[in-house]
């Protein structure tokens, strides 16, 4: 018996490259394997496309000339708005409300108007960051995430406080912090 998978559109999160050089190349190609959309800023498409990696939409400032585009890429244009808005306009057009950003920038500022709808998940080599008000998760004993974004969160369930933002899981098992106020940012580790 043979094992098929089948991806339908909008099933998986997009991906967002917004830095190409911020995660390493093989943690990238997994996040490729389950054929993703793939958007990406105007000025990193050549470098994906010598990387082999087939972009779908490209958002530029303005309208992109003197590049040599592939027939099935979809060029989306943010003239004096942000790439970020234009990310999620687009999204939002396309019904998919899940989105994996490959950033260095850890800021929550800029997705706060977005998160309500959207799942955001920010990638770096500094581990996998969840935008969130809530979290739980089975997690095993000694595995390491970060808080940030609410220092009064008080209701933490199975961590234990190692530095500043730092936190170990004291046994294996759920990890949980009830719901706040405001969003927060939690980084597990890749």
């Amino acid at each position: 018996m043979s094992s098929h998978h089948i991806v339908r559109e909008n099933q998986e999160p997009a991906l967002f490259i917004a830095d190409p050089h911020c995660l390493q190349e093989g943690y990238l190609h997994q996040l490729l394997e389950w054929s993703p959309t793939i958007i990406t800023l105007a000025q990193h498409y050549e470098h994906l496309q010598s990387l082999q990696i087939k972009v779908d939409v490209l958002l530029a400032k303005e309208e992109v000339s003197g590049m040599d585009l592939e027939e099935h890429l979809q060029v989306v244009s943010y003239g004096d708005s942000s790439p970020t808005a234009a990310l999620f306009t687009y999204l939002h057009s396309k019904n998919n409300y899940a989105v994996n950003i490959l950033t260095n920038d850890e800021q929550i500022s800029p997705y706060i108007p977005f998160l309500s709808d959207f799942t955001i998940i920010l990638l770096n080599d500094g581990g996998k960051h969840l935008l969130v008000r809530k979290y739980e998760k089975w997690l095993p004993k000694g595995f390491v995430l970060g808080i940030a974004g609410v220092e009064d969160i008080t209701d933490l369930e199975n961590l234990d406080a190692i530095s500043d933002g730092k936190f170990t899981v004291r046994a294996d098992g759920f990890v949980r912090i009830t719901e706040q106020p405001h969003y927060f940012r939690i980084t597990e580790e890749l």
